[in-house]
């Protein structure tokens, strides 16, 4: 959510963005662990760590994907929408949301593996619970199977994610399938 209010609001505000941008590219260049060492001294609960390590290592990424996909919106579409003086409402149901939607759900994809990968470090340096953690009790009684349960535990677990994003994008975007049979 986030990331997609920021890239609405750069895109419709040049003083957003020029501000927003330069940060947000600045942010992406700051390596996860370096948000993990950064959380464990500012913050004291775990969760609301992990929950600030994934927001920044995800927003950036997230809001380029979003902004971009608000972007790609067709100018000449954009103006022809608004000679029919659509109220607000309208112009988004009808341009703005089929337009950007596409790219959320990718970003989604996209961001959700990324998401996964930096939590589990985040568990593995700084937490007393979940996967991550889990990994690293196995790591120290060298037990290979039961890290392989707990990867699989992860990887079930992002699979079952991306398969309900995948349904939402298949049921959002039927319109498209619907156009590919009449052609």
């Amino acid at each position: 959510m986030l990331g997609s209010i920021l890239a609405i609001l750069m895109a419709r505000s040049d003083k957003v963005e020029r501000y927003a941008y330069p940060l947000l590219n600045f942010n992406q260049g700051i390596p996860a662990l370096s948000w993990v060492v950064i959380s464990i001294i500012w913050f004291r609960g775990i969760e609301f760590r992990i929950f600030f390590i994934m927001v920044m290592t995800t927003l950036p990424a997230f809001t380029f994907q979003v902004l971009d996909a608000y972007r790609s919106m067709s100018k000449d579409l954009f103006e022809m929408t608004l000679s029919f003086r659509p109220s607000r409402y309208d112009l988004f149901r009808t341009l703005v949301w089929p337009t950007v939607l596409p790219g959320i759900l990718t970003a989604w994809k996209v961001n959700l593996g990324n998401a996964s990968r930096v939590v589990v470090v985040a568990e593995l340096v700084g937490a007393t619970g979940g996967v991550g953690y889990e990994l690293l009790q196995q790591q120290q009684i060298f037990d290979m199977a039961g890290a392989i349960a707990w990867t699989i535990v992860l990887v079930v677990f992002v699979l079952g994610a991306q398969a309900i994003i995948s349904a939402i994008e298949a049921r959002a975007l039927r319109y498209r399938a619907a156009a590919e049979r009449a052609l």
